[in-house]
């Protein structure tokens, strides 16, 4: 098992080492999936592909700063593995794929590989996403949120944990009015979706939102 997830590591593209937040993030990411190698052969095809497609995306970040748009995937994905202990294969490789979709529509190719290689049901939850909220468009976010509550468990946990990592992001951001739009719109629609999805993720964005007070 050591071998092939060396192996598996050592596939990761080099260039991406240097950014070293992608290196432990993703060694920790695995360790509660060790014992199976099917579950982490499928995690890692799920975070080589979200590299793909982040190659060269560069996030303009809510701490005014920018990094490379993978480390969003994967803190999503430690979010829900790590903080929430929601150590689900198929919930895991959605939320490292969940933004693949943000820049333009993937290839056939791409999508026949997430249904082929990974799995439909993955295909299923990363699909939702593909329609993007319009920043400040507050008709889109109520429509956003209208759609997110009809959706599964899954796909809720991972526009949730996406919104911490967003919130947890504005602590150092100079933008006093980003702030308090999050501030509001979290209140108003994903605190209450929170309470009837996940009671850890709420406990973590009512901290959030206290710690940006």
């Amino acid at each position: 098992m050591k071998d092939k997830l060396q192996e598996m590591y050592n596939n990761i593209d080099k260039k991406d080492k240097k950014n070293n937040f992608i290196k432990t993030g993703f060694t920790t990411l695995l360790k509660p999936f060790e014992e199976s190698i099917k579950d982490v052969e499928k995690i890692t095809k799920s975070f080589g592909l979200a590299i793909r497609m982040h190659n060269e995306i560069v996030r303009k970040y809510q701490s005014d700063t920018n990094e490379p748009q993978i480390n969003h995937s994967l803190r999503v994905a430690l979010i829900l593995s790590e903080e929430i202990k929601m150590n689900e294969t198929d919930l895991i490789c959605s939320a490292l794929l969940h933004d693949i979709f943000d820049k333009e529509e993937p290839s056939q190719e791409i999508k026949d590989y997430i249904k082929l290689e990974i799995g439909e049901k993955i295909y299923k939850t990363v699909s939702f996403f593909v329609k993007k909220t319009k920043k400040n468009d507050e008709s889109s976010i109520e429509k956003q949120i209208s759609k997110i509550k009809q959706a599964d468990n899954h796909t809720k946990c991972i526009v949730l944990a996406e919104r911490l990592d967003d919130l947890r992001s504005l602590k150092n951001s100079r933008r006093k009015d980003k702030i308090s739009r999050f501030k509001d719109e979290t209140q108003e629609f994903f605190v209450p979706l929170a309470e009837k999805t996940n009671e850890k993720i709420l406990l973590k964005l009512i901290i959030a939102l206290y710690e940006l007070k």
